[in-house]
């Protein structure tokens, strides 16, 4: 059951207005990162990144983006502890991070953000950093985004929650509710890595614009400045989309995760908040059932999105392990739906699923594409 919240927001809403949140509970909040002795980003490679990698099966780019994302996490938390540390910000250090990811996504625009969705207490701020950094290049790709852009879209992505870095960790860690004074404390997290973003030197546009706007909505209520959809930016637009789905896509401590499918249908069924053509884009690019939804089948059995044909998008194949009639456990296995047709997205809560996120990446580790 969701805590009662004076003022409807904890630490890290992601965006939401609170009515938008009874839906998901609130959110977790921050672990301070301690310092790593070094750099991770000095051990960087092509190898390691498989920046030239062929395109491969989605398990395999699963595979490949579980070591990807792995480094990245290091070379983000790495950027954050350096930041608490008074140290300037170094862009340099995830050029190689971001080669990597718009790589992965160009190989497979699931494979990667399908990864990043399950994240442990501590680490959840580094992987959000690498989850929207995918999404967005998966979405500009998407959206026929000039490429010559892709690395400041992917830095921008990298860098928009950078200023969580300079809030104090006490705050963003508080497990309760915000008081208003408090939730304007986190609401400056926009302005605070604008400022950090500029004074660093980041002559990107794209990554000062998405880092201080991320937060805004179409209808002008969003925040710092309370733009609307005239003067806000087509990346800023991506990245209030790409913020959102990946935080009620996650874990956190207060809410469990919904499907990706089932988030997708809530963030089109909401008005004022997105933008119509950028959310239709991104619906189109994660697919009518994507890689990782919680589907009943008319045999009455519960089963996950394992893999998306591409003649096929609306037939897709899944991995049945639960009987929604009896609530019994089945021996997991690898079915079409072109047999056996879906009849809706679920939500793990209502069957009682707890834990449900390692259950689901056992599922497409063991059933996806070989």
């Amino acid at each position: 059951m969701e805590p009662s919240q004076p003022t409807g927001r904890s630490a890290d809403q992601d965006g939401l207005n609170a009515g938008e949140w009874r839906d998901f509970g609130a959110a977790e909040p921050q672990a301070e990162a301690s310092r790593p002795s070094a750099a991770p980003a000095r051990r960087l490679s092509a190898t390691k990144l498989y920046t030239n990698a062929k395109p491969a099966s989605l398990a395999v780019e699963r595979d490949r983006a579980r070591e990807i994302v792995g480094l990245a996490k290091d070379t983000v938390t790495e950027t954050f502890s350096e930041i608490r540390f008074g140290r300037k910000l170094q862009a340099a250090n995830l050029a190689p991070v971001v080669s990597a990811i718009a790589a992965s996504v160009a190989r497979s625009p699931t494979a990667l953000p399908s990864v990043t969705r399950f994240k442990l207490h501590d680490e959840y701020t580094y992987l959000h950093s690498v989850a929207v950094c995918g999404l967005m290049l998966a979405l500009g790709n998407e959206l026929r985004l000039p490429p010559e852009l892709t690395q400041e879209i992917g830095l921008a992505g990298l860098l928009h929650d950078i200023g969580k870095a300079r809030i104090d960790a006490e705050l963003l860690n508080k497990p309760g509710p915000l008081d208003l004074d408090e939730y304007a404390r986190v609401q400056a997290h926009t302005l605070r890595g604008y400022e950090l973003l500029r004074d660093s030197g980041i002559e990107s546009e794209i990554a000062l614009d998405v880092c201080l706007h991320h937060h805004e909505r179409i209808d002008g209520k969003g925040y710092p400045s309370g733009i609307s959809q005239e003067t806000l930016s087509i990346h800023a637009r991506m990245a209030a989309v790409c913020d959102v789905f990946d935080a009620v896509t996650s874990n956190r401590s207060y809410k469990r995760s919904w499907s990706p499918g089932a988030a997708l249908d809530w963030m089109m069924s909401t008005t004022g908040h997105f933008d119509p053509r950028v959310l239709r884009a991104f619906r189109a690019l994660l697919g009518v059932f994507p890689v990782g939804s919680l589907v009943l089948l008319e045999s009455q059995r519960l089963a996950v999105v394992v893999d998306e044909p591409a003649d096929a998008p609306t037939t897709p194949d899944v991995a049945v392990f639960l009987s929604a009639d009896t609530r019994r456990e089945l021996e997991p296995m690898r079915v079409s739906t072109r047999t056996d047709a879906i009849v809706g997205l679920e939500v793990a809560a209502k069957w009682g699923l707890v834990d449900f996120e390692p259950r689901r990446e056992a599922l497409l580790d063991a059933f996806g594409s070989a």
